[in-house]
């Protein structure tokens, strides 16, 4: 575990020529790669937590502002919730999969992508339009309402709380169904961004399981 970590913000350029922000964090003795796509609040604290998690178990981690689309340093509050999906709706899916194919050129080979409630929609974009090597979404929304058309060839895993309130059982089912390969994991007694210590849905255990199963997946695909 004690890998030192080197934290610092980069620069990437997208495959339009769009420059934009990245939270980076190198693990000491890196092996292999993740790319962090941020929940509709920006690249907050807790994402840059979440980065520096992934690096303590020995991944390069690079979160893409994907924001920066806009202006710079949007980071939002976890009651700023209008704003969040305000930003996301005027966010086109093809700019965000040029910034987040931007993080994963950077990192190269081996890397991950795992994303966070609106990231973990754009990481089951990403899964079957990128060149990742396998991905993790943790409650994306409007997947089964969207984007059960889109092909996925690379192992995915799907985290969902039992007790979302955005995202109802029936959608998870309908993915489960559609992606008969995937790994999709239900917490009983989890609500929307579970994962999330700085929101009131925070569920510890449920956390640590998913972080768990994360990291074990992630190990074995990459």
């Amino acid at each position: 575990m004690g890998h030192l970590m080197k934290t610092e913000w980069i620069k990437l350029t997208a495959n339009d020529g769009h420059e934009l922000d990245a939270f980076s964090v190198k693990a000491n003795d890196p092996i292999g790669n993740i790319v962090v796509i941020q929940e509709i609040f920006g690249i907050t604290d807790h994402i840059q937590a979440v980065c520096q998690k992934f690096a303590t178990s020995g991944y390069n981690v690079v979160a893409p502002a994907i924001y920066d689309r806009f202006e710079q340093n949007i980071t939002l509050d976890y009651t700023q919730i209008d704003e969040g999906v305000g930003y996301k709706m005027k966010l086109e899916d093809d700019y965000a999969m040029s910034d987040i194919n931007a993080a994963q050129i950077y990192l190269g080979s081996k890397t991950a992508v795992v994303g966070y409630c609106y990231g973990g929609m754009l990481t089951h974009i990403a899964a079957s339009k990128l060149a990742f090597d396998c991905a993790v979404s943790y409650y994306g929304g409007m997947i089964a309402d969207n984007y059960l058309d889109l092909k996925i060839q690379i192992p995915i895993m799907y985290h969902f709380g039992e007790n979302d309130h955005a995202i109802p059982m029936v959608a998870v089912d309908s993915i489960k169904d559609t992606y008969k390969d995937a790994l999709v994991h239900v917490y009983g007694d989890a609500g929307h961004g579970f994962n999330c210590e700085m929101r009131a849905d925070y569920h510890e255990v449920s956390a640590n399981l998913a972080l768990e199963r994360t990291l074990e997946f992630i190990g074995k695909n990459l």
